[in-house]
This record gives C-alpha cells, structure tokens and sequence, in this order.
C-alpha cells in the first residue's frame, strides 16, 4: 500500500555546482496536496467532520488501524514544513476538505500541487540557495532575485523561449556562483593562513611538509599504529575561535577512513600519547567545509591514542 511517507519523495532542482548547492526537499505527490490544502480551504466548504470510529466488523478494525500506521512520520513532517501548534487545528481542516477530494478532480488537483512547489521554489529553494551563496549575509546586503528567479523558473517550466539556452543556464549558474563564494571566503582563508603561520612560530608546535602542525602534551610508550590500522581515540575538536564542534571520549575507527590531518597525525602518536593536531583545511575539509565547519577551516584536534584495535 501507498505509505503516507511520499514526504519522502523528491522534487531536486540540480544544478551540479562544486558548491553542492542543497537542493531543498520536501516536494512530493499526496503531502504537498495535504499541506497545500490549508491554504485553498476557502474554496472548500467549512462544515467538514471527522469521521467517527465505529467498527463492527474486521474490515472497520484493519481500515481504522492502517490509519494509524499512516501518521507515522506526520509530525516531523507537519513540523518540517513550519505548520506551527497554534495553527494545526488549521491543518486538520485542510486534511480533512482534502480528503474529500477525488482523483478526478483535475483541475482543482493540479492547482494545489502548485501552490505547493511554488512555495516550495520560492520561499525554501530560494532561502537555500541564498543561504549557499552568501551565508549570513543573504539576509542583510545580498540577495538573488526572487522574481528574476521565478521569472526563469516558470518560462523553463513552460518550455517557453528562453533568454539563454538551458545548457548556457547551468554554466553560468557554476561559474558565477563559484566567483561569489570564492570572493566571499577569502576573508577566512586569509584569517586561517595567519593563525597557522602564527601558530608554528609557538614553542613545541613542529610542522611537517604537509603542512600538518602538532603539538605533543604528552608521549605515551605503546606502539605506533600504521595508515591501514584500526584504532581508538578521545578527542575534542575545535576551531581557530576555540569553538567546540565535536567530541567523542571513545571512538574507533579505520585511519585510512578519516581526514589526511588525522591519517597522518595519529600515526606519530605511541598508545597512551596525547598531542594537539592543527589540521590546515587542504587536510581537513577543505574549500566548502562542511556543516558546522566552515570553508577553509583550520582544525585544532585534542587527540589521545587509547589504543589499536587491530593490527
């Protein structure tokens, strides 16, 4: 049967950009319909009921119980797409208009499942994307084109003629959105290169010709593990700032499976050891970063060798 989950079901505008711009989800078949419904509720009677329980034979128990399997994922979902507590009553009246609706409906169908990629598109795609290209400042200074936008979306859609070819579009979608971010990140790489070439000038900080710098805290007498060995650490991880952005007080993992900083780094360290890793980003996550790190993030790493699980 058709689980209500189709919230999982994608619509992903793509644009192959390095960036990985994050397309934004949530566009999907019956639950943009159910959610899309609120807002059209005026086009419907306002007298809907829910239908009350009753079950007198097998059939009335097996339909009653499938739709309680049916919410699973409700919630999150209904949270996802801003529905707020004060509002939801709303919500039900829209599910329920909704739910009276039949499959041969077109017409009214077809304009509910627009208005949901609409707000789709224009609200969460176009905060995203904003988001991607100027970071906080897509609220303040910078912004793209909202109407620009939509204006290329809908002529596209439409297969109407264009103001450039599709293929130009993606192009010019990459290379101008790389010279934005790029020009946007210099700052931080700029304040990233300063720390480490202060950082290395420090008393007991060695660099290596990787540009990996360490700082040992205290030399353990165990053995040394290799690339290919398994191996468990506790570690605190930071940033230039001293902002905490991970910490684990036990965990294993494969070196060759992390970050070349750590391949390299734990492999100087005896079990027992305790060093401090600044991590350069080309070793870390390099020019986009990741969430929670930014771009070209220099990585401090507290890092005790606890032990090699297997050799």
């Amino acid at each position: 049967m058709k689980k209500y989950v189709n919230i999982q079901s994608k619509l992903i505008i793509k644009y192959k950009l390095k960036i990985k711009v994050k397309s934004m989800k949530k566009l999907m078949s019956f639950a943009v319909f159910c959610l899309t419904a609120v807002i059209i509720v005026s086009l419907f009677s306002c007298s809907a009921q829910a239908p009350k329980a009753n079950l007198k034979t097998d059939i009335d128990s097996l339909s009653y119980a499938y739709g309680i399997t049916l919410t699973q994922g409700l919630e999150q979902y209904i949270q996802s797409m801003g529905v707020e507590e004060a509002y939801k009553s709303e919500f039900f009246k829209g599910f329920l208009e909704g739910s009276k609706m039949s499959k041969k409906d077109k017409k009214t169908i077809a304009r509910i499942v627009g208005m949901g990629v609409g707000k789709q598109v224009a609200v969460d795609m176009f905060t995203g994307v904003n988001g991607n290209l100027f970071g906080p400042d897509s609220t303040a200074t910078q912004s793209l084109n909202k109407s620009q936008l939509l204006a290329g979306f809908i002529a596209a859609a439409q297969n109407k003629k264009l103001l450039m070819q599709k293929e130009i579009a993606s192009a010019y979608v990459q290379t101008k959105s790389e010279e934005i971010q790029n020009k946007a990140n210099e700052p931080l790489k700029i304040e990233n290169q300063a720390f480490l070439d202060n950082n290395k000038t420090k008393e007991g900080v060695i660099t290596l010709p990787s540009g990996l710098q360490y700082k040992v805290q205290k030399e353990g007498a165990g053995p040394k593990p290799t690339a290919t060995d398994v191996v468990a650490v506790r570690y605190i991880g930071t940033d230039i700032h001293g902002k905490e952005f991970d910490k684990n007080d036990s965990i294993t993992f494969g070196l060759n499976g992390v970050i070349k900083g750590w391949t390299e780094g734990i492999q100087l360290m005896s079990v027992g050891s305790k060093y401090t890793l600044f991590v350069p980003y080309d070793l870390a996550y390099g020019e986009r970063g990741r969430p929670g790190i930014k771009p070209y993030a220099t990585l401090i790493f507290d890092v005790e060798l606890l032990g090699i699980v297997k050799k």
